[in-house]
C-alpha cells in the first residue's frame, strides 16, 4: 500500500475518519473508539446513548461503510500515521479499543507521545491481546473466501444470516475481515518506552486464559487497572455488561482528573491563579500572583505537577488572575514542554492598567504559503473570521481565494492581484480576533496595502466594499507596466542623484532604509551607482514599480471607484501612509487620497515615528509574520518600556502559527491585557481543572 495514501485522506479532514450520532458541544471530554477486526463504528458510537457527558466518536477507516471506494489500510504504520493526522481533539480525550482496534489505539497513543502530541487521559482496551504477539504458522487473511469464512466463525462466532445468502454482502464482509487481519498478521511491535497514562483493561471472563490482558501493564508506567466481565470476545453485546463497561469509562472520564495526560487548567496555587487556554493542539498556561514571591512559589509548585511529582492545584476561574499584577505564562503542547517554557520564562513588572497597543498592519511582500491555514484550523474564533471575509470578497468580486491559499507551492500568492486581497482578508481577520479577545488598539498603521486595513477598521469604508475596492487596485496595478524595486540602506536626504536618473521614492521604511522604483533600465543603472558608492542596494522579488509614475494609470479608475464607496470619517485613530501623521477626517474621506494612496511614497518611518512618540506598550503586527516587527525594533526611538510584537511567527521558523499567536497573546497578558479568555475558547471545551 501507497503509504501517502491514508495519510492525503487524513490531511483532507478528519470528517471520513471520524463518525459519530450526536454532536455534543458541552460534552466535559470525548472518547475515540477503535472498532474490531471486521467491524464498524456503527456498533461503537452507540455507546454515546450512555455516556449523554461524553461526545463519542468512531473510527472509520477506509475500504467500508461511507469510505467503500477508497483502498483499505492494510499496514500499521501507514494506518497510524493516517489517524494522527486526523485527530485533533478540542478538550479532554480518551480511547476506548476493542479487539484488533486496542492494537491501533496503543499505537496511535505511541505515536502521539513520540510526536510531542497531547495523549490521552487515559487508554481502554477491551478483548486486545497485548504485544508482542507469537503467530502461529497459519496466515489466515490470504486465505481462499470458503476458508477465511470458517476461519471467521470458528475465531469468532457465526456471520448473520444474510453474509451467507448474499454473495455480493459476503464478498464485501470478507474483504473487509482480510484488509483488518492482514493488518495484524503483518503488525510487528517495535520495542519502547512504556506509556505514562492510566490503562484499563476489559474482557469476556471466557478469555481469561487466552489473551492474558494482564500483560498490558508492562506497556504503561501509568495506574493500570483489569476487568473481567462475564461473556466471551463481544461480552458488551450483553446489555448488562455494556453497561458496565460504560459505568467504568464514564466514572474514570467524568471525575476529577487525576493520572491524565492533557494540560488544560484553571487552578490556585497558593497566592496565585493559573489557568489556560488552547488552540488546536497548543496550549497557553498562565499564571498571576500578588507578590513576585508568590508566583515564583506557584512557578515551582506547578512546574512539580506538570512533572508529575506535585498534586494537582484546586480549581478556579482564570478571570481571577486579572486582578494580579504579577504574571508568567508558557506555550506548548504537552506537560513537559509547558514545564520547560515556565522555567524558562521570568516575571515582568507588574502593570496597574492595561497596556496600549498600536496595530501595524504590512503590505505586499509578508505573504506565505497557506498563510492562515493552520490557525483557521486550529482557533475557530480566527476562522470564522478568515472565513467571513473569504465569503464576502467572493461575493463581492467573484473571485474565491481558497483554492489558491490551500495551495502547497503558493505560487499564486506572488501574483499581485491575489496576493492584495489575500493579505486583507488575513490582516483584517487577525485584527477582529484580537478585538473579540479583549485587545483594541489605541492606534493604527498600514504599510502601504494595510492602511486599508485600518481605514476599514476604522468606520472609513465598510468591509464589503473595502474589499471590492482593494482587489479592483490590485488588479490595476497588476496590469500596469512592469518594474522593477530596490532597497537602499541609506535616508531620504541622500537620494537626490538616484531620484535624477528618473527613480522614484517608493517607501521610507526607516530613519536609513528606503525604496526606489522604475523601470527596469532605470533600477539597474541606480543600482550599479550604489554598488560603486560602497552601499549596493538590494532588489525585492517584485514584478512592478509600486508607489512610481508607472502606477499612474490606475489613479483614474481607482479615483471613481472610491467615489462610490460612500467614505466617512474614521472613528479609530490611525496614521495617514502618505503624510506619517495622524490622517485627518477631510483626507480620509476625500476620493483622490485613496486614488493617489498607490503613486505616493509610503511613509512608513514617519508613521511609526508618530505613533512612537507617544509611547505605547505595545507595536502589534497583525499580519502575516513579523515583516515590520524588526523594523520596529531598530528603531532608535523606540521607548525602553515598548515591546514589539508579532501575531504569527516567521513562516520559515518552526513554530506553527497557533502557538505563535498564543504566546504572543500571553505576552499581551503578562504585560496586564485584559483578555476575554471566553471568546478565546468558545469554540472548544470549557476551561477545566489540570490533571494531577
Amino acid at each position: 500500500m501507497n503509504a501517502g495514501t491514508p495519510r492525503a485522506a487524513a490531511a483532507r479532514g478528519g470528517g471520513r475518519w471520524l463518525v459519530t450520532r450526536t454532536r455534543r458541544p458541552d460534552a466535559v471530554a470525548d472518547l475515540y473508539c477503535f472498532v474490531h477486526a471486521g467491524g464498524s463504528p456503527g456498533e461503537y458510537v452507540r455507546f454515546g446513548d450512555e455516556l449523554p457527558e461524553l461526545q463519542v466518536y468512531g473510527v472509520q477507516l477506509p475500504g467500508r461503510a461511507a469510505r467503500r471506494a477508497e483502498p483499505a489500510v492494510t499496514g500499521m504504520p501507514e494506518l497510524v500515521d493516517a489517524v494522527v493526522e486526523a485527530l485533533d481533539p478540542q478538550r479532554p480525550f480518551a480511547f476506548l479499543g476493542h479487539s484488533l482496534g486496542g492494537l491501533v489505539a496503543f499505537e496511535v497513543t505511541r505515536a502521539l507521545r513520540d510526536r510531542g502530541r497531547e495523549l490521552p487521559r487515559r487508554l481502554y482496551l477491551s478483548s486486545s491481546p497485548p504485544p508482542p504477539h507469537t503467530r502461529g504458522t497459519t496466515v489466515v487473511h490470504t486465505l481462499p473466501d470458503e476458508e477465511l469464512l470458517a476461519e471467521i466463525e470458528r475465531r469468532w462466532g457465526e456471520l448473520p444470516a444474510p453474509v451467507h445468502a448474499d454473495a455480493t454482502l459476503r464478498a464485501m464482509v470478507l474483504e473487509v475481515f482480510r484488509a483488518d487481519l492482514a493488518l495484524f498478521e503483518t503488525y510487528r511491535y517495535e520495542p519502547g518506552p512504556p506509556l505514562e497514562i492510566p490503562v484499563s483493561v476489559f474482557a469476556g471472563d471466557q478469555e481469561r486464559t487466552t489473551l492474558n490482558i494482564e500483560n498490558w501493564q508492562a506497556h504503561t508506567t501509568g495506574p493500570f487497572d483489569v476487568t473481567h466481565l462475564p461473556g466471551g470476545h463481544f461480552y458488551f453485546r450483553d446489555p448488562e455488561q455494556r453497561r458496565e463497561l460504560l459505568a467504568r469509562v464514564r466514572e474514570s472520564m467524568t471525575a476529577p482528573p487525576g493520572a491524565a495526560g492533557t494540560a488544560e487548567t484553571t487552578a490556585v496555587v497558593a497566592e496565585a491563579v493559573t489557568g489556560l487556554a488552547r488552540a488546536g493542539g497548543y496550549h497557553l498556561l498562565t499564571l498571576a500572583a500578588g507578590t513576585p514571591q508568590a508566583l515564583d512559589d506557584a512557578t515551582g509548585r506547578m512546574r512539580d505537577h506538570l512533572a508529575g511529582a506535585g498534586p494537582a492545584p484546586a480549581a478556579a476561574g482564570v478571570e481571577e488572575g486579572a486582578v494580579l499584577p504579577y504574571r508568567r505564562f508558557a506555550v506548548g503542547e504537552t506537560h513537559q514542554a509547558l514545564a520547560s517554557a515556565l522555567a524558562k520564562s521570568a516575571a515582568p513588572a507588574p502593570k496597574a492598567d492595561g497596556p496600549r497597543v498600536a496595530f501595524v498592519f504590512p503590505g505586499q511582500g509578508s505573504q506565505y504559503a497557506r498563510m492562515g491555514l493552520r490557525l483557521a484550523q486550529d482557533l475557530p474564533l480566527f476562522g470564522a473570521e478568515f472565513d467571513a471575509c473569504l465569503t464576502l470578497l467572493e461575493k463581492e468580486t467573484g473571485h474565491d481565494l481558497r483554492p489558491v491559499l490551500e495551495a502547497a507551492a503558493g505560487d499564486g500568492l506572488q501574483q499581485t492581484g491575489v496576493a492584495q486581497p489575500a493579505l486583507f482578508a488575513l490582516e483584517y481577520a487577525l485584527a477582529r480576533t484580537w478585538q473579540r479577545l479583549g485587545v483594541r488598539p489605541a492606534a493604527m498603521i498600514g504599510h502601504s496595502l494595510g492602511e486599508y486595513v485600518a481605514a476599514t477598521l476604522a468606520g472609513v469604508m465598510p468591509v464589503r466594499e473595502a474589499l471590492g475596492f482593494v482587489d479592483l487596485r490590485a488588479r490595476l496595478m497588476q496590469r500596469a507596466p512592469t518594474g522593477a524595486m530596490l532597497a537602499v540602506p541609506l535616508p531620504e536626504e541622500q537620494l537626490a542623484p538616484y531620484l535624477a536618473q528618473g527613480a522614484d521614492l517608493a517607501t521610507v521604511n526607516a530613519p536609513a532604509s528606503c525604496v526606489l522604483a522604475g523601470t527596469e533600465e532605470t533600477i539597474a543603472r541606480v543600482q550599479d551607482m550604489l554598488t560603486a558608492a560602497g552601499t549596493p542596494g538590494r532588489r525585492l522579488r517584485v514584478s512592478h514599480a509600486f508607489h512610481s509614475r508607472l502606477m499612474d494609470g490606475c489613479v483614474d479608475q481607482l479615483r471613481e471607484a472610491a467615489a462610490r464607496i460612500g467614505l466617512r470619517p474614521p472613528t479609530e485613530r490611525f496614521v495617514s501612509g502618505v503624510t506619517g501623521t495622524w490622517i485627518t477626517a477631510e483626507q480620509a474621506t476625500d476620493p483622490d487620497y485613496w486614488a493617489r494612496h498607490l503613486r505616493q511614497p509610503v511613509r512608513f518611518s514617519d508613521a511609526v515615528g508618530t505613533v512612537l512618540a507617544e509611547a505605547p506598550d505595545v507595536v502589534l503586527e497583525t499580519g502575516p509574520g513579523p515583516a515590520l516587527t524588526g523594523l520596529v525594533k531598530r528603531r532608535p526611538d523606540l521607548p525602553p518600556h515598548t515591546l514589539a510584537l508579532s501575531s504569527l511567527p516567521h513562516p520559515g521558523g518552526r513554530t506553527p502559527e497557533p502557538a505563535g499567536l498564543l504566546a504572543t497573546l500571553g505576552t499581551l497578558w503578562t504585560a496586564g491585557a485584559r483578555v476575554d479568555w471566553q471568546a478565546l475558547c468558545e469554540e472548544h471545551a470549557p476551561v477545566v481543572p489540570l490533571a494531577a
